[in-house]
């Protein structure tokens, strides 16, 4: 983990945002697995908004250290989504990082989800 400024959240929230507009341009163009990592790479930044938001810190070695800090954040408001992160990362892990394709219903779930996950971070972090 390593310590960061609480100003910090907001660029990492707007990382989200350019993470999550690109999901859904992949996905309308038809690069699932394109989307798919992109609806992560968004969770990611954005969880990465509420952990230096609540706690001053963000992940520095792997996700489990994301999900960890997390739940700590979420201490501040009595409420995590750490369950549903690591869902979503298992999901990129079992198709973007292997030689599996992606299809158009799993690519739309993930966009929903993350996009679900930024909103309920941007109303948290307010």
């Amino acid at each position: 983990m390593r310590n960061e400024d609480k100003a910090k959240a907001r660029i990492r929230l707007k990382d989200a945002d350019e993470f999550i507009v690109s999901s859904k341009d992949n996905l309308e163009v038809g690069r699932f697995k394109a989307s798919l990592d992109h609806s992560i790479d968004a969770v990611i930044a954005a969880n990465d908004a509420f952990t230096i938001h609540f706690v001053e810190q963000v992940a520095s070695q792997d996700h489990h250290e994301a999900i960890t800090l997390h739940k700590l954040a979420g201490q501040k408001i009595s409420e995590n989504k750490a369950v549903e992160i690591l869902e979503l990362l298992e999901e990129r892990h079992r198709k973007t990082y292997r030689t599996t394709s992606v299809n158009k219903d799993l690519a739309e779930l993930m966009f929903k989800r993350a996009t679900r996950f930024l909103d309920w971070v941007k109303i948290k972090i307010k």
